[in-house]
C-alpha cells in the first residue's frame, strides 16, 4: 500500500477509496489498493476488456458510473497510463483578466488614486466588454501594490 500523502502530491490519491468494492482490492494485498486512483481505474479497464466483464457490473463494484468507465476508457485510448491521474483542480488563473484588463486597471487607479472599484466595473465592461466584480478589481490593485489593504476599522496599516 502506498502512503496517501506520496499519492496525493502524485496526482493518484482515489479521494473515495471506499466506494471500490471489488475483492481484490477489499482483501488485505500488498498490490491491489484502493487508494490508488490509477490503478483502480487501469484495473477497470482491464476487467472489462482483458477479462471480458460487462461494464455495468464492473462499474458497480469499482464505484464508477459508466459515463465514468468511458471517460476513462477514451482518456486512456488518447493519454494512456498518465492520462488516468488526477487533473490539478480549479483555474490556473483568472480568466477575465487579461494582461491588458490588468495594465488598464493600474494605470488608472495610478492616475486616479480616489478611483474606486465601483466605477471601474462601468469602465471596464464599456471598454473591454467584460464583466469585472468589485471584489476582483480591489485585488489586483491589492496584488500590484496599487491598492493597500485595510483592516475593517479603516486603518491602512497592514
Amino acid at each position: 500500500m502506498a502512503d496517501p500523502d506520496l499519492l496525493r502530491r502524485a496526482r493518484c490519491l482515489h479521494r473515495t477509496p471506499e466506494r471500490v468494492q471489488d475483492e481484490r482490492f477489499t482483501q488485505q494485498s500488498d498490490f491491489f489498493d484502493p487508494k490508488d486512483i490509477v490503478q483502480v481505474k487501469y484495473e477497470l479497464l482491464r476487467r472489462c476488456k482483458v477479462e471480458g466483464h460487462d461494464v455495468a457490473s464492473i462499474c458497480l463494484e469499482f464505484g464508477f458510473s459508466r459515463t465514468t468507465y468511458y471517460k476513462v476508457q477514451q482518456a486512456f485510448f488518447y493519454g494512456g497510463l498518465p492520462a488516468l491521474m488526477g487533473q490539478p483542480r480549479g483555474r490556473l488563473k483568472p480568466i477575465k483578466v487579461t494582461d491588458v484588463v490588468r495594465g488598464y486597471l493600474i494605470a488608472e487607479k495610478g492616475r486616479n488614486p480616489k478611483l474606486s472599484a465601483r466605477e471601474m466595473v462601468g469602465a471596464i465592461k464599456e471598454r473591454y466588454h467584460v464583466q469585472l466584480s468589485e471584489r476582483m478589481i480591489q485585488y489586483v490593485w491589492q496584488r500590484f501594490g496599487v491598492l493597500k489593504k485595510t483592516r475593517p476599522n479603516g486603518d491602512r496599516s497592514f
